[in-house]
């Protein structure tokens, strides 16, 4: 019917994100589930006034998120990973919601001493990568406001391509943001 939109065929909406059985690796970074052992992680994160100004993390205990983040694995409708190095010490967060016709919502965040040696574009690649992967996805996308622009180049390395802002998208904390969106499709992942 003219001005009906279709998932691509390969998109079954009755399928749910799977969680890999094995962490996630580039060899520089590794994504494994979201666990216990990084309750004082999301502590951290919730305490980080960048990371909190953004995510609202202050909202809800790390308990609480960790808890979300589990019954989302559960049921299908998310994936959380912790971004760590090759040693297993964990900086951050990337994380993953499902939406309707196909698409999903990516996130992340990291740590200050995560920051700036480009873990969230590694992190940010695997996650995609995976989520095109199992859930034949149709496309994904993904947010920051205007002024973060370290989070919009982290998008930009990871193959994301900038659509437009949405003024007065979000509230965090009571305050409302512009949205500067990005999308990302299974044919602008570079190869590899």
């Amino acid at each position: 019917m003219p001005g009906q939109h279709h998932a691509p065929a390969r998109y079954r909406a009755d399928v749910g994100l799977v969680p890999p059985g094995a962490p996630l690796s580039d060899g520089m970074v590794t994504l494994r589930r979201v666990e216990e052992r990084d309750l004082a992680t999301i502590e951290l994160g919730a305490r980080d006034s960048e990371i909190a100004r953004r995510f609202g993390l202050g909202n809800r205990s790390a308990r609480e998120y960790l808890g979300g983040y589990i019954r989302a694995l559960r049921d299908g409708s998310g994936a959380a990973f912790a971004i760590c190095d090759p040693n297993g010490a964990c900086f951050g967060q990337a994380l993953i919601e499902l939406r309707d016709a196909g698409r999903a919502d990516v996130g992340y965040w990291l740590l200050p001493e995560g920051r700036g040696e480009g873990r969230a574009t590694r992190a940010l690649r695997l996650i995609s990568r995976w989520a095109f992967g199992q859930a034949g996805l149709a496309g994904l996308q993904l947010w920051t406001t205007p002024e973060n622009t370290a989070s919009q180049r982290v998008a930009e390395r990871a193959g994301f391509r900038r659509e437009g802002v949405l003024r007065s998208y979000a509230e965090v904390e009571g305050r409302r943001f512009d949205a500067v969106f990005f999308s990302l499709l299974p044919s602008d992942l570079e190869p590899g």
